[in-house]
């Protein structure tokens, strides 16, 4: 789903899909810049992040998981974050679309830089718990492309069911991580407590 367009993407077709609202400003506002910036770094990082999800590979290769962590860290900061917050600003939908495509990039690029700091620091529970975020924003690409065809049916305006899914694609999954790591850490704190009372 996300590589299948890429052809008509890198030859700038400007009749294919969303590319047909962007004939106007696609190079004389600059907007291909941004736009080859995040088509290139955010398939590039969600691989190497995805790689980065095998437990194996990081207890037993660790020098290969600090490499590939580079690259999703430079994917993401110098380019999929900052082209996909200047192409949001012509995004379909009008300021919820928007607003939703400026704080995703904005979310993105923090967490990224959060999760890179606390592995440095060596922290590695809070450097996990970064890069999950990090990753999760940026797999709301691939979100987008399943929720999208749900909502259409639906039967809303398309306008409408454009900027729910968008929100949708990356509020949903955070919100699901959050709840289970705050069930996590409460269980842990419950067992904590017992075996204290218990002592």
């Amino acid at each position: 789903m996300i590589l299948t367009p890429f052809g008509y993407y890198f030859s700038a077709d400007l009749e294919y899909g969303f590319l047909r609202d962007k004939r106007e400003f696609f190079f004389s506002s600059g907007y291909f810049i941004a736009f080859y910036a995040h088509i290139v770094g955010a398939p590039v990082a969600f691989f190497a992040g995805t790689l980065q999800i095998s437990r194996t590979l990081r207890e037993r290769w660790l020098g290969w998981h600090r490499w590939s962590g580079r690259v999703y860290c430079l994917s993401v900061l110098l380019a999929a974050a900052p082209g996909g917050l200047v192409m949001g600003f012509w995004a379909y939908g009008g300021l919820p679309s928007q607003l939703c495509f400026a704080l995703l990039a904005g979310l993105t690029w923090f967490a990224t830089v959060l999760g890179w700091r606390y592995g440095y620091l060596g922290n590695l529970y809070l450097h996990g718990r970064w890069m999950i975020r990090s990753y999760l924003l940026i797999a709301s690409a691939i979100c987008l492309r399943v929720i999208h065809p749900l909502l259409s049916g639906l039967e809303l305006h398309h306008e409408l069911t454009y900027q729910l899914s968008v929100w949708a694609s990356w509020l949903l999954p955070l919100c699901l991580f959050e709840l289970s790591n705050w069930r996590a850490l409460y269980v842990k704190h419950k067992r904590n407590g017992a075996s204290i009372t218990s002592s």
